[in-house]
């Protein structure tokens, strides 16, 4: 490389061509020949006439000084300049022939600056000659093990530097010098990219390297770090150790508490004294967000060290809540409850089954589960016998059907909840036993227990009970399976069984039967054999990345003081029942190293950077030419011709396709639109159809004729909503269970075959989820003729419920909503007068006492709805019904009123004010019967007004 003062040429060869510039001058000065002049006689009559343009016999000076400036400044640019002000200064940069060893770490401690550090490292290896030998020893954690014996290029390093990234952990001094030490040169200059502090190890390091040859140091720009280097449990909750790199000045700084997907959940601030280094902060917030709380970052602080991970032993314990769809009311559903005692403790993952057993959990809570699949059940099983913990509540369905995951035999009996097995008086909490986990906990008064699921007698069921009501029936009962254990509460997770979940003594029982937690201390066993493997890692800037395909696992028994390191980064780290988070600022922030020997070379990042040149002389030459050509149409007098001509068909141009693109848009995005829904595979087009309209489904069973009545009579009900209600259903669908999205449809409709219908697992599964996620089935045997249908005894009903999680079910009573939640009914007519209609039992004894807004998702009848609805394309009847049109126009109505009762829940439920209502109107209580809702007259049509007077009547 060629030097002129701060300014050096990588191919000075190429400024030879400036030699040519004197040539360039001559030849653009030069004029050509005087042309020969003839007189001819009719030009006397232009010898007065002025001439309006006129051109020189010469090139104007500045045109040519023009064309050699920029003739110049492209030969510079070939040549490729360089604004060097370091390469005169230093044997390491350029002048010195001695092999030349870079030495680059990039910890955590050097990402606020790396950008500018990096960038100043290679600017000094391009200023040295390309055919110096260099080795290049590096430690970011990809080429920790890279062949220091190996030469390279100065352009092969400078790639290497270019890919290089900040890691999330600290230089280990000592490594460095045993692999110089390895590479056996005796003398070398050194190029050393470092964090600029005095790690373990540093001053020997720097001696051996000053010792060997020149020393060239890049560190970033010295500013005022903090980083988060410890977290202890307080009483009052999670507390911080911040440590600052300086003691200057009193500041604060601004911490944010986030969630596990990163969100902030609350920000504090912590003060720093004037002349301290050192600081604390408590997050004094509620449990709520405390079990929320993943990790902590400090604010403005973009490096591995200001972040802290909070998982592992600091961490409270996992806690699978199983949940499918959301409850119309939140707050008083069972697992409202579960979750506000497991808050304070535990982290709560709520989910389905599959997305449970697919998480690192401790325990799983089900609140009323009844029956699960067998799929399902022998999943969870094997969860269970390797470690997990399953809390079972009951509640109806449970009582109805259970499976084998549970710690006792339920007794037969109690799933009716027969009057026989009821009390007189609600019964109380019984002291605990010594040998029960519960021994310690106070068992405060006034706890009643209303209703309960029996345990069948049994050798060891005393055994398997740890905790007894009054009468000695068992209220909590587990048993061991595998290594885990499966916990009963034989009451509902809510308050609607028992005054339990209203009790502190709730949350502490919880929180035994939830352990053991997943501690670490706890969880390592003496010989060591338990490894963690990396879940995710830090970079040097804090963010998480993929381990390493090499990575390896880490040994237990070195957790007491192990800090990270090469191959093992800041991160995550999980193995058995143990999650270990490492932090990049657990290991300290080594202090500053403020002095330097004199030999030292220092460069900061940012400062004194080299600059390469070519790229802008070579642009300001092209400027030069383009100017230069402008220069000559105008003199020739071709730039006005051309713009007088093409300036206005150009605009033209230019509007229309404005104008174009303008008109054309929206039909582009109609276009777009279009093709998305054509691009959606044939079989999810009733799904996709279904969610941007109302639309009921019926299940198609194989029978190709009861199908096709089934459809009719969904769009018979279908126009009669339409006609008469404010829902607009759409054309109904044929759905299999087996393949299509269920949960689009509000409504499914079942009419059994006469052979019965048989469900798969997996349908079994998929229906079992949609009526847990809100869903509404309506099964109809069509056997109303028939005699003792009125007690469900068919047997193709009872093939049909096995393995579904059914509640307990009653018929509906006479003042049920479902009577009036459009038209005031008595009876419910299909093609069969006068049939039962089987809903969900939410009460004791067949009561309507609900909770909350809840609706039964299963109704079960024998009435034949859909073919007493089913109509031809011509809105004709295609059936005939027993009792002629009008029990046709009563089936009409108890469709409207199940579909109402479904879409609307049972708000018309509530008479809170029904004597104040009539009161005001001047009736009795008496006359109640003969009032009717506004709504009930105002949906059907003039043509069935005289029926509608009569149901009033």
């Amino acid at each position: 490389m060629l030097a002129l003062g701060p300014v050096g040429f990588a191919a000075p060869l190429a400024l030879i061509a400036l030699i040519g510039l004197p040539l360039l001058w001559l030849i653009l000065r030069a004029s050509p020949p005087q042309p020969k002049e003839i007189v001819l006689p009719s030009l006397a009559l232009f010898h007065d006439v002025d001439l309006n343009e006129e051109t020189p016999d010469t090139t104007p000076w500045w045109v040519i000084l023009l064309r050699i400036l920029a003739v110049s400044l492209a030969i510079i640019g070939l040549a490729q300049p360089v604004w060097n002000p370091t390469s005169s200064n230093t044997e390491a940069g350029g002048a010195s022939q001695r092999e030349l060893v870079v030495v680059a770490t990039a910890p955590w401690t050097s990402a606020p600056g790396w950008s500018e550090q990096r960038r100043s490292a290679l600017a000094a290896l391009s200023a040295i000659d390309r055919d110096r030998s260099v080795r290049l020893l590096q430690f970011d954690g990809r080429a920790n093990q890279a062949n220091a014996m190996e030469r390279l290029s100065p352009q092969e390093v400078s790639a290497r530097l270019q890919a290089m990234t900040p890691v999330a952990w600290l230089p280990d001094p000592t490594q460095i010098e045993v692999r110089l030490n390895a590479m056996d040169l005796a003398n070398f200059d050194t190029l050393w990219i470092t964090d600029g502090r005095r790690h373990e190890g540093h001053d020997a390091l720097l001696t051996l390297l000053r010792n060997k040859g020149n020393v060239q140091v890049i560190r970033p720009r010295q500013s005022n770090m903090i980083a988060i280097d410890g977290l202890a449990r307080s009483p009052d909750g999670p507390e911080l150790s911040l440590i600052r790199s300086t003691s200057g000045q009193q500041s604060d700084v601004s911490v944010s508490a986030r969630n596990a997907d990163g969100r902030s959940l609350v920000t504090l601030s912590a003060d720093f004294e004037s002349g301290s280094q050192t600081a604390k902060l408590v997050f004094d917030v509620p449990e709520q967000i405390q079990t929320e709380i993943a990790s902590f970052k400090v604010i403005g602080q973009n490096h591995a060290g200001g972040l802290w991970q909070w998982d592992g032993s600091n961490r409270t314990r996992r806690v699978g809540l199983y949940s499918e769809g959301t409850p119309l009311q939140p707050l008083l559903s069972d697992t409202y409850y579960v979750e506000k005692a497991l808050a304070p403790f535990a982290e709560i993952v709520s989910g389905d089954l599959d997305t449970l057993l697919a998480a690192d959990l401790n325990a799983i809570v089900l609140t009323d589960v009844g029956q699960l699949s067998d799929s399902v059940s022998a999943e969870l099983e094997n969860w269970i016998r390797s470690g997990g913990v399953l809390i079972r509540f009951a509640g109806p369905r449970l009582a109805s059907q259970s499976d084998r995951l549970i710690p006792v035999r339920l007794r037969r009996a109690s799933r009716a909840f027969d009057s026989a097995l009821s009390w007189e008086t609600p019964q109380t909490l019984a002291d605990v036993a010594d040998t029960s986990p519960f021994a310690a906990l106070y068992v405060p008064e006034g706890i009643s227990v209303r209703r309960q699921v029996l345990a069948q007698p049994d050798p060891q069921l005393s055994a398997r009970t740890w905790a007894r009501l009054e009468d000695g029936t068992p209220l909590v009962t587990s048993s061991p399976l595998g290594q885990g254990r499966l916990v009963l509460f034989h009451v509902t997770a809510g308050p609607s069984w028992s005054d339990l979940p209203l009790s502190g003594l709730y949350v502490q029982m919880l929180q035994k039967v939830t352990l053991p937690a997943r501690d670490m201390i706890a969880a390592v066993p003496e010989d060591g054999d338990v490894q963690l493997a990396p879940v995710r890692w830090l970079n040097g800037y804090g963010e998480a990345e993929q381990p390493a395909a090499t990575a390896q696992n880490l040994q237990l028994s070195d957790l007491a003081e192990f800090k990270p390191q090469a191959g093992y980064p800041a991160g995550l780290y999980e193995g058995g029942a143990v999650r270990v988070p490492l932090n990049a600022a657990a290991a300290g922030l080594p202090d500053a190293v403020l002095s330097w020997p004199n030999d030292v070379t220092l460069l900061e990042g940012g400062e004194r950077q080299q600059q390469p040149l070519a790229g802008w002389l070579l642009f300001v030459a092209g400027i030069l030419v383009a100017i230069d050509l402008l220069v000559a149409l105008f003199l020739s007098g071709r730039l006005r011709g051309m713009l007088g001509k093409k300036t206005g068909s150009a605009a033209a141009l230019l509007l229309t396709a404005a104008m174009a693109n303008a008109m054309n848009a929206p039909s582009a995005q109609a276009q777009g639109i279009s093709r998305v829904i054509e691009g959606v595979a044939p079989e999810n087009q009733a799904s996709i159809e279904a969610a941007l309209t109302l639309r009921f489904a019926y299940i198609r069973t194989g029978d190709s004729q009861l199908d096709r009545v089934t459809e009719a009579g969904l769009t018979g009900l279908s126009r009669i909503l339409y006609f008469r209600t404010t829902v607009e259903p759409q054309r109904p669908v044929g759905v299999d269970l087996e393949t299509d999205q269920l949960h689009t449809f509000p409504l499914l409709y079942l009419s059994l075959p006469d052979d019965g219908f048989e469900l798969t697992e997996t349908s079994r599964t998929r229906l079992g989820a949609y009526l847990r996620n809100g869903g509404a089935l309506i099964i109809d045997t069509r056997a109303g003729g028939n005699v003792g249908v009125r007690n469900l005894a068919d047997a193709r009903l009872t093939s049909l419920l096995e393995g579904l999680d059914v509640p307990p079910l009653t018929p509906v009573p006479d003042d049920h909503v479902l009577t009036r939640s459009f038209y005031l009914i008595d009876e419910f007519t299909g093609r069969y007068p006068d049939r039962p209609v089987w809903i969900e039992m939410v009460g004791e004894d067949g009561e309507t006492a609900r909770v909350g807004d809840a609706i039964s998702g299963l109704f079960i009848t024998d009435a034949d709805f859909s073919a007493a609805w089913a109509v031809n394309s011509r809105g004709r009847p295609l059936q005939s019904v027993e009792g002629g049109e009008r029990n046709r126009e009563l089936a009409y109505r108890t469709g409207v009123n199940i579909v109402m009762y479904i879409l609307t829940g049972t708000y018309k439920d509530d008479q809170v004010h029904l004597p104040l209502l009539l009161e005001r109107l001047g009736q009795t209580t008496g006359t109640s019967e003969s009032v009717v809702d506004d709504d009930d007259t105002d949906g059907p049509p003039t043509d069935i007004r005289p029926d509608a007077e009569e149901d009033q009547e």
